[in-house]
């Protein structure tokens, strides 16, 4: 048996890449380090160039001094990482907003010429801002992506001020992290409170699970919450409020998280829909990658995390999930998707085929582009950078597919909180990014 050897593309570049961040000089200074020498011995010494014998020796020491702070720094900064282990200020971050993670390195400001800055390598974020306090900068980093890291790496990066020299090298922090989808303004979204109540009906042999529009007698034991003060002041008789007998059309609500394009305000969605309870008491949450149903809030907020290394899986474990709960009895199914077509729309059509009960379909956004009327040189310039919003198109294609289903479409703004539109049709502001 033949076993495969890895591709040494990868090796070589990642060699390459290590040997460029320990080279100290930069294009300038590998400039400097020629023109320097050629001004002061072909010019300086050869012809008596005093002007170009100071440039000279004035170049040759600026790059000698420049690559010895950058040097020394680097070197001390690589020790003093390597012996100080690192806390981490929380275990769970958000995506979207600027955190503080714990990490810092000192400013160097009392050194001259040498300054520090660093970037993640993985998991994808920006460093929002690197706060100098106390003579110590401070991290504050922007996440990108939802997940759950076991660690992080960080390319620290040394430099002077003129750009002639500069050091890099990386860190790796152990985890592990888990990073939520930020919730923005779907926090208290009231769309997401009808998901699994159903069309309760008034019903004389319903369960009393209504609104509390009926009245009784006060009796011991009442709640003096419910009591009805209003007609208490008219009769002078005490009346509590009781709920109306209802029958609704699904007592069990199944979830599932789509992953996909674009899915991180789709994940916001499912986050909050299980944080704030509206999925009912009797409820069963899945996601694209995760093995089997759960009904435990911490496990199923896991799972929202996981989904996202499943993009290229969209919709896989519907089929699955749904044969594993179906059989408990009839449920009403809440899908969250993200708003491009994909794979798992091709599982939507198999399973409403198959289906009986209500399904309703959730879809998030961060921002809607209208990039149909707009040339492409506006799309270019114009479309902000690393936008994660799609375009109105796409999204409207998607409501039309979902519609064709016969399913009931959401569409939901994550930044404002506010409800687009339903189907194939939108009515909501145009492109906001997140």
């Amino acid at each position: 048996m033949r076993l495969r050897t890895p591709p040494l593309a990868p090796k070589l570049e990642a060699a390459a890449r290590r040997a460029v961040d320990v080279w100290p000089f930069t294009a300038l200074g590998v400039a400097l380090a020629v023109v320097a020498p050629v001004a002061l011995l072909k010019f300086g010494f050869e012809k008596l160039d005093l002007v170009l014998l100071v440039l000279g020796y004035g170049g040759i020491g600026l790059l000698a001094i420049t690559t010895l702070l950058v040097a020394s720094s680097a070197l001390g900064l690589w020790w003093q990482l390597r012996r100080t282990s690192v806390r981490w200020s929380t275990s769970t971050l958000e995506t979207g907003v600027p955190l503080p993670t714990g990490f810092s390195l000192p400013s160097l400001r009392w050194l001259p010429l040498v300054q520090v800055y660093w970037t993640w390598v993985t998991p994808d974020a920006d460093v929002a801002d690197r706060a100098a306090e106390r003579g110590r900068l401070r991290e504050y980093v922007t996440l990108l992506r939802r997940g759950i890291y076991p660690s992080i790496t960080r390319r620290v990066v040394v430099q002077d001020a003129f750009g002639l020299s500069r050091i890099a090298f990386q860190h790796c922090q152990p985890g592990p992290i888990e990073v939520l989808p930020h919730l923005g303004g779907i926090r208290r979204l009231p769309v997401l409170t009808s998901l699994t109540g159903g069309e309760e009906y008034p019903h004389p042999m319903g369960l009393k699970d209504g609104d509390r529009v009926e009245l009784r007698r006060y009796v011991p034991g009442d709640s003096a919450r419910f009591i009805h003060w209003k007609v208490f002041g008219r009769t002078r008789t005490l009346m509590v409020r009781t709920p109306e007998r209802a029958l609704s059309r699904a007592r069990r609500t199944v979830a599932y998280l789509v992953a996909g394009a674009h899915d991180e305000a789709a994940a916001a969605a499912a986050r909050a829909a299980i944080e704030e309870g509206v999925l009912g008491i009797d409820w069963q949450f899945a996601a694209d990658g995760s093995a089997g149903a759960t009904s435990d809030r911490s496990e199923a907020l896991h799972k929202v995390m996981t989904s996202s290394g499943f993009a290229h899986q969209s919709g896989s474990g519907m089929k699955r999930f749904l044969a594993e709960v179906d059989p408990r009895g009839p449920a009403a199914l809440v899908v969250f998707a993200p708003p491009t077509i994909g794979g798992w729309l091709d599982e939507m059509r198999s399973l409403t085929t198959r289906r009986y009960g209500r399904v309703r379909v959730v879809i998030a956004v961060d921002a809607v582009h209208d990039s149909v009327d707009q040339s492409r040189w506006r799309r270019w310039f114009l479309t902000p950078l690393g936008s994660s919003g799609v375009a109105r198109g796409d999204l409207e294609r998607v409501g039309r597919v979902l519609g064709q289903l016969r399913c009931e479409v959401v569409i939901i703004d994550r930044v404002s909180g506010r409800v687009l539109g339903a189907g194939g049709h939108l009515n909501a502001a145009r492109g906001r990014a997140a």
